[in-house]
């Protein structure tokens, strides 16, 4: 017998807590590092990241991590209360139905003229509004006619020229929008021209930059040549007359200068978006550029509304990869001539610097600010989590901020006083900012957000410049940070599976160990919560735990090692093929081999056909190869049916169900592990005849009763078994199949037991040895429901032949016997038939009940 390792308590404790200290160190480390290495939200402007083993898992991590923060945001607006400092005013569904319905002219269909959009402005700033963000696209010259009466057959490029006329009037009031993206657009084509003429001459850039407005708005290049201490504005022409023609138009005092245009000419050249970018960027302090997201391709107003006189702010508003917009870019990199590095800001910056009546940014500690009157949390890659002041969407344009006004009540108000009526509506604006937007169901500018999958993206605009105004919003905790509560939470782990563990012996422990891990989980995702609601602060949840809990079962399962060798002893005293069960039993308490208790069981025998003559034709090793290849086929069989197999006799495999498991099934399921030897074996006949030229064939005999079982044996060796008559009976109906030609007989008890699973027909009724009263032989035929046709046609002329056999009715019996044997060649109808001949020759005695008397039974 193999001799139990016993080890000092503390020489345990000290191994469980390296073992623990390992485990923790381990995945706090491979999980810190996922953490640390989180997916950058933007690209760097110095090139693409590359690509690591880390990036998928850390990827994935990441978007579990999203998951949390869409609660804790929500949670967040739950709490707050709506904020009216920024006002939605918007081209809803509504205003278009009312505009088509509408007779003023122009507002019939949209897009409106550009030059009604100023008048909204105009009207919006007379009414109090201390700034308009239009958030609506300029890239395209206007397709309508000015509004002004009177106005016809005006170009849409007049159309431009009043609304830029209009924004003049209010400088730095109002902010125009512009879109960006970090792919490279295709070029459009460009014309050749051949010539230049010269347009004037500034002593500054900016003071040329009216002129060059006007060149660009006529769909021409700009050359701007230095000239001493000034700058000479050249335009591009096809031709020298088309250079004298727009030198006057343009009127130029001077004599048209018209040279032909060289290469070097382009080094110099300015287009829309060289004059767009110089009048939008912005300097910051402490801030490296290289990191802000780089843009490609900008879509930004028109020539003709490039003016001093407005702001300009990108409305960009890109998705994490899972689609959802959860923060806003407020500051962009973009890539000018000569290799310049400009900053671009988002519209609800521009519009807090107004306010702050600043054009300098400085960014320190996470945090950008905007003059010395706002701050904002935001990353080194410009982005910023908008904090939302409402836990869902809702209906409607205001998103989460507190009101939206229908820009129709706004154009109402501009037809009065152009009317010369008094406006027929207040809006309470004064002093607050409003966010002109389309929120249209033709417009389409809706996204994805953590409080609804329809935010308008104008009121992500209004609600990032609310968090501006307030200068509040959701810091993230650094990638240093969360690394450090990865691995606290994994030593933390491996503290508690230390302090609770009491081994696996039960799935009542495992519950034990989840609810713990669970309940440990559970705290620090309440503290994050708690940290991100009164806070604002974003610490890693999903990888801390992780690491928690994975060094917890780890560390729950190298402390069980110990418990698992004495299951090992266990296993090496009670054989090889011990059920689980009778380990985790007898682990548990080793006085079940030492104390037998009498229990009803249903004993199984099964035995192998032929096995005389075949181990007389193989040699030794080979017969010994052929019976562990079926005593091992026999034994998963009883094992997958948690039956415990008792012993090995030779060929023959003796198992019982019932204990040391409890349970009411026993009888169907050593009904149900007959079946499966038959089924296995019969598969496997082919490759045992090609292996060992023969086809093994097994009889089985199963019996129910009362029997003792436990441990027995000596003080040396002891092993748990059954004792009783049931085991003696199973053996007798196992030798029994061969005089009835069956293949699995069981007692009465089994057929009683598993009638309602099982079908079974009487072989005969016979009285062992020892016993008083009859009992009943059955024959098992398969499992309910699974027989086919034929068999069921042989069971009811069986059970009509035995009725008639038993009312002594031997002519008819011995008829229906042999039908049986003809057309369905049934061994035990043969059995029966000769019986008939017989009790016809010689009749039985009147006190005849058909009862046998088995010898040695």
């Amino acid at each position: 017998m193999r001799r139990l390792p016993i080890s000092s308590t503390g020489l345990r404790f000290l191994q469980r807590l390296v073992y623990s200290l390992v485990q923790a160190a381990l995945f706090g480390t491979i999980l810190g590092v996922l953490v640390y290495f989180r997916p950058p939200r933007a690209q760097p402007s110095e090139g693409a990241t590359p690509v690591t083993l880390l990036s998928r898992p850390a990827a994935g991590l990441e978007s579990w991590e999203r998951l949390t923060y869409d609660g804790r945001v929500r949670a967040v607006g739950a709490r707050a209360s709506r904020s009216d400092r920024v006002v939605v005013v918007a081209l809803d569904d509504e205003t278009l139905t009312e505009a088509r319905q509408d007779d003023h002219a122009g507002v019939s269909s949209y897009p409106w003229p550009r030059e009604l959009l100023g008048g909204m402005t105009q009207r919006l700033l007379d009414e109090g509004a201390e700034q308009v963000l239009i958030d609506l696209p300029f890239a395209e010259l206007s397709p309508r006619a000015c509004f002004a009466p009177g106005a016809s057959g005006a170009s849409g490029l007049d159309d431009d020229r009043a609304l830029r006329a209009l924004l003049d009037r209010v400088p730095q009031k109002s902010v125009l929008a512009f879109d960006w993206s970090p792919d490279r657009g295709i070029p459009p084509g460009s014309r050749l021209w051949p010539y230049r003429v010269r347009l004037g001459v500034f002593a500054t850039e900016a003071a040329a930059r009216a002129r060059m407005r006007t060149v660009l708005s006529d769909q021409r290049p700009v050359f701007l040549i230095p000239e001493g201490k000034g700058v000479e504005v050249w335009g591009g022409v096809a031709s020298e007359q088309e250079g004298q023609r727009v030198a006057l138009e343009l009127g130029v005092r001077e004599p048209p200068r018209v040279l032909e245009r060289r290469t070097s000419d382009d080094a110099f050249r300015v287009g829309p978006q060289e004059l767009f970018v110089s009048l939008a960027a912005v300097r910051v302090e402490g801030l490296d550029v290289s990191r802000l997201e780089e843009v490609r391709q900008l879509e930004h107003p028109v020539a003709p509304l490039l003016g001093e006189a407005s702001l300009y702010g990108a409305v960009t508003l890109p998705a994490d990869s899972d689609g959802i917009v959860r923060a806003v870019p407020h500051l962009v990199s973009y890539r000018g001539q000569g290799d310049t590095r400009h900053v671009l800001p988002s519209m609800p910056l521009v519009a807090a610097m107004r306010q702050a009546n600043t054009r300098t940014l400085r960014y320190a500690e996470g945090r950008l600010y905007v003059g010395d009157r706002f701050s904002i949390p935001m990353d080194a890659s410009g982005y910023s989590l908008v904090r939302w002041d409402a836990a869902e969407v809702g209906r409607g344009a205001r998103g989460s901020v507190a009101r939206a006004i229908p820009a129709w009540k706004v154009l109402l108000n501009v037809f009065a006083v152009r009317e010369g009526v008094p406006p027929r509506g207040v809006h309470d604006i004064d002093g607050r900012l409003v966010v002109l937007t389309n929120t249209s169901r033709r417009a389409l500018d809706f996204q994805h957000t953590p409080i609804g999958e329809r935010t308008p993206s104008g009121a992500i605009l209004a609600q990032s410049l609310v968090n501006l105004l307030q200068s509040e919003g959701i810091s993230r905790a650094t990638p240093r940070e969360d690394l450090a509560l990865t691995l606290g939470m994994a030593l933390l782990g491996a503290f508690v599976a230390l302090t609770v563990n009491r081994g696996l012996r039960s799935s009542g422990d495992i519950f034990f160990y989840l609810f713990t891990m669970a309940v440990v989980g559970a705290l620090y995702m309440a503290g994050a919560w708690y940290v991100f609601v009164t806070r604002l602060l974003w610490v890693a949840l999903v990888g801390p735990v992780l690491a928690m809990g994975l060094t917890f079962l780890f560390t729950i399962v190298q402390a069980s090692r110990s418990e698992q060798q004495l299951r090992r002893f266990v296993t090496d005293v009670l054989g090889r093929y011990v059920n689980p069960e009778v380990a985790r039993l007898v682990t548990r308490d080793l006085r079940q081999l030492t104390r037998p208790e009498l229990r009803e069981v249903t004993v199984f025998f099964c035995d192998l056909d032929g096995f005389s003559r075949l181990s007389s034709e193989l040699p030794p090793e080979r017969l010994v190869q052929f019976l562990n290849d079926y005593l091992t086929e026999v034994t998963d069989v009883v094992r997958a049916t948690r039956g415990q197999v008792d012993k090995y006799m030779g060929d023959a495999v003796m198992a019982f169900w019932g204990a040391p498991v409890r349970t009411e099934r026993h009888a169907h399921l050593a009904c149900d592990a007959a079946l499966k030897v038959r089924a296995v074996l019969l598969a496997r006949q082919e490759h045992w005849s090609k292996t060992y030229g023969h086809t093994p064939q097994c009889r089985v005999g199963i019996d129910s009763g009362e029997v003792l079982v436990g441990g027995m044996g000596s003080d040396l060796e002891a092993k748990y078994s059954v004792l009783g008559q049931s085991v003696k009976f199973s053996m007798y109906l196992e030798g029994l199949n061969r005089h009835f030609g069956t293949f699995v007989l069981v007692g009465d008890g089994v057929a009683r037991l598993a009638q309602d699973g099982f079908v079974f027909r009487e072989v005969d009724r016979v009285r062992p040895n020892g016993r008083t009263q009859a009992t009943r032989l059955h024959e098992l035929m398969g499992r309910k429901g699974e027989l086919d046709a034929r068999v069921q046609e042989l069971l009811a002329i069986h059970e009509q032949a035995l009725t008639t056999y038993h009312q002594r009715r031997f002519d008819v019996a011995l008829a229906l016997f042999l039908r049986g044997v003809e057309e369905f060649q049934d061994p035990l109808a043969q059995v029966y038939a000769e019986r008939c001949r017989a009790y016809l020759r010689t009749m039985p005695p009147e006190d005849w009940d058909g009862v046998f008397a088995l010898e040695g039974a």
